[in-house]
């Protein structure tokens, strides 16, 4: 993963939002049967109007951070846990070990 690409991660878990919006997913994200939860559910348990939750759905599934799957009618959305930890480890890696050789 390139520093860039760990910056739009962070930055888009940084935005209240969206961080809301990833912990409303994250029980339906651990397994890989659950659809996840649909736009207008995600919207009803968030209080957010849907313009705004789909203007951020669509960035963090454009930044890899959200996977999304049809059913039926319905877009699902889950958090996509190993991008999540991919840039998390990098800032691990990259920021925290590399820190402590100092």
């Amino acid at each position: 993963m390139e520093a860039g690409e760990v910056c739009e991660v962070l930055a888009a878990v940084g935005h209240p939002n969206r961080l809301a919006i990833l912990c409303c997913l994250a029980p339906y994200s651990q397994d890989a049967d659950d659809p996840g939860l649909a736009a207008g559910e995600i919207a009803r348990r968030l209080g957010m109007a849907p313009a705004t939750l789909s203007f951020h759905l669509k960035d963090m599934t454009f930044k890899g951070l959200v996977e999304q799957r049809r059913q039926g009618r319905h877009i699902h959305y889950k958090v996509s846990i190993p991008r999540l930890l991919e840039s998390l480890e990098f800032v691990v890696v990259n920021v925290c070990e590399a820190g402590q050789e100092t």
